[in-house]
């Protein structure tokens, strides 16, 4: 990080209004609700509770289906901690707190929510949002302050995101282009599920543009689990399984910051803090050694036990480079699930194989499943582990830091709620969750181009849908409107495409720090990751991935090809900087000028861009608008994302 990240600063905090409302069980996919005036949920007492550093996790509250729905209330509230930092979250009646929801594929998930938090109209920002809208037609946004701690406090306009699956952008399901949901006011959501839907770990979390990091960074998320893996991929089974929640918060220390130029070598100030379902890791810096320590939370395992852990990377910004070691060294894991697909089960041979690893690279948003042994009775210390990853020459600093300490407790651990505490027994190989399966023998429609780009002083961040070339040959329409615009919800889309279709897309970043690809509603099967291993900037002695002496940026490929997800992240550019854009009536217009990665080391010859090329899959149910984005939230935030339609075909 060379610069001031504009970003952290002005967006620190989401006081978005989250209001999950209740919906009727008999609702089908993609209905508009009968009623049209929910009844408002009333705030609960005591909200947002937190936990002090080395605590032992245990399983979030969970809520599961009946009769084929989920019906929750929620309440979105907001208050302080111990130490003055703002937190945000979903509340029940009952006082559950962000909930893990489980509902079967098929069913409804009919949520009332209301946005419980206060707002002063003081200095505020104000934005109409053009016709259709659903819920109220004006974003508001309240002017940042700071409290007597030093913290950023801020708030307005929510709605709820419900990442990962494959439902209808239709109001009142999962459209965050035209939903706001104004403090006072509630909303019902009813989000079907698709008969289809791959079993796994997807999420939930509040997704107004202009207020998503500081809502995310707040606490304001939660899990989502598709059940029905015990008959997906045998291997969990009967397995006790493990929901862990990784977010983002301030430190206890509002002065303490990144150092720029810290992020090249392994030990400096991290970027922000981390909390495993709501355990922080109360990272404190010592100026007199100029080191950093972290209590990590525990995890309870029993003697010979192998586990199934659940893990999202549900933080605002961090990529999370993640690793079992025992004594320190790195353990095999094997993979069941990436981003709610279970590994190699949408073609071939049923049930997939497992695929086994020694580290996996979690973008921002991305989910990971896997199996985990207990340690034996000879290892000392067992930990989970985000590995040092360089991100580029103005990325975050995101330095090495434990994040679980496994202790095995014998053979009797019964600390869970027995309902959310196993896998289900197998009953029977269910191969009709294969919602992608084929994919490979569609010939895909048109090849379109995409880029991330910004300005290097951090203040913008730009997707752009550059390119567009059909199966025959010919070219088909770009993004309406110039390149490097920043994102706007009454933008038209940038991408207009057809139910049914499949689309190759290259994915390239033309910025001097790594970003993500998120497509909402859909997945996307990887096809190849080009070009990392020529941009690669070795640092620090320990390369990218925290295993010295690591030279490529290849060994931290962050996908796995052939897999299917809707989180992937390219690796930055490792040219020349990008230097200023046009200034126009004192403002900052259209691309830098050099483009970043133009030229390589001080004017030689250019390096090809990092890119990713993936299959984009259009073929399910789902017609309207929706979007993609950058899902380190303060680049979404600062312009990162762009709608794209999907008619009817």
């Amino acid at each position: 990080m060379e610069r001031p990240r504009t970003r952290h600063l002005t967006l620190r905090f989401l006081l978005g209004v989250v209001v999950l409302t209740l919906a009727l069980a008999g609702a089908t996919y993609g209905q508009t609700p009968s009623n049209s005036s929910p009844t408002p949920v009333a705030p609960v007492s005591n909200p947002c509770t937190r936990f002090t550093g080395g605590s032992v996790i245990h399983q979030p509250p969970a809520l599961f289906s009946q009769n084929g729905a989920l019906n929750v209330q929620f309440s979105y509230q907001t208050t302080t901690d111990l130490v003055g930092r703002q937190v945000f979250c979903f509340m029940t009646p009952s006082g559950l707190e962000n909930p893990t929801l489980h509902v079967s594929p098929g069913d409804t998930l009919n949520i009332t929510v209301t946005n419980n938090t206060p707002f002063s109209e003081v200095g505020d920002t104000d934005e109409t949002f053009n016709a259709p809208t659903c819920g109220d037609t004006t974003f508001e946004n309240q002017a940042p302050m700071t409290d007597s701690q030093g913290f950023s406090m801020t708030g307005g306009s929510m709605n709820i995101h419900y990442h990962g699956t494959n439902s209808s952008p239709a109001c009142h399901g999962d459209n965050v282009v035209k939903t706001l949901i104004n403090p006072g006011h509630t909303f019902q959501y009813n989000v079907g599920f698709p008969s289809n839907e791959p079993p796994g770990l997807y999420w939930y979390h509040p997704h107004v543009h202009g207020l998503a990091e500081a809502a995310v960074f707040g606490g304001a998320s939660g899990a989502l689990v598709v059940d029905g893996i015990n008959n997906v991929q045998p291997a969990t089974a009967g397995l006790r399984h493990r929901v862990i929640v990784i977010r983002d918060l301030p430190f206890t220390n509002p002065s303490l910051a990144e150092i720029p130029g810290g992020n090249t070598t392994d030990g400096g100030i991290p970027q922000r803090d981390l909390s495993v379902n709501f355990v922080p890791l109360n990272s404190t810096f010592n100026p007199n050694t100029s080191t950093m320590s972290y209590t990590p939370a525990v995890i309870h395992m029993e003697t010979g036990e192998k586990q199934f852990w659940r893990i999202c990377n549900c933080t605002s910004d961090a990529p999370l480079d993640l690793e079992v070691r025992f004594d320190g060294v790195a353990q095999t894991i094997e993979l069941v699930g990436i981003d709610a697909v279970p590994v190699n089960s949408q073609d071939g041979t049923q049930p997939g194989q497992l695929i086994p690893v020694t580290h996996f690279r979690l973008p921002p948003a991305s989910r990971v499943e896997f199996l985990v042994n207990a340690p034996s009775s000879s290892v000392h210390l067992a930990q989970l582990v985000a590995q040092f990853v360089y991100s580029g020459p103005l990325g975050d600093t995101l330095p090495t830091r434990p994040l679980l300490t496994m202790q095995v407790v014998g053979n009797s651990d019964m600390d869970e709620p027995l309902q959310d505490d196993r896998v289900a027994a197998y009953t029977g190989l269910n191969t009709n969750q294969q919602r992608f399966g084929g994919i490979m023998s569609v010939t895909p429609s048109l090849t379109r181009t995409v880029y991330f780009e910004e300005y290097e002083d951090g203040t913008q961040f730009f997707i752009n849908a550059s390119g567009c070339v059909t199966s025959a040959g010919a070219k088909c329409p770009i993004q309406p409107y110039p390149i490097d615009t920043p994102f706007d919800n009454n933008h038209p889309p940038a991408i207009v495409t057809t139910q049914g279709t499949v689309e190759k897309w290259i994915v390239q970043n033309h910025a001097r720090e790594n970003h993500e690809l998120h497509q909402h509603q859909i997945h996307f099967k990887v096809l190849s990751q080009d070009n990392f291993d020529a941009n690669c900037i070795p640092v620090g002695g320990t390369g990218n991935c925290g295993n010295p002496p690591a030279q490529s940026c290849q060994t931290c490929a962050p996908a796995i090809n052939g897999q299917f997800l809707d989180m992937v992240e390219i690796p930055y550019c490792g040219g020349d900087p990008a230097g200023p854009p046009q200034i126009v009536n004192g403002k900052e217009v259209g691309p830098p000028i050099p483009p970043a990665c133009v030229t390589a080391n001080g004017g030689g010859p250019p390096i090809p861009y990092p890119q990713v090329q993936i299959l984009a899959d259009f073929r399910g149910p789902d017609i309207g608008d929706f979007v993609f984005h950058c899902h380190i939230l303060g680049h979404e935030d600062l312009g990162m994302m762009a709608i794209e339609q999907v008619n009817s075909n």
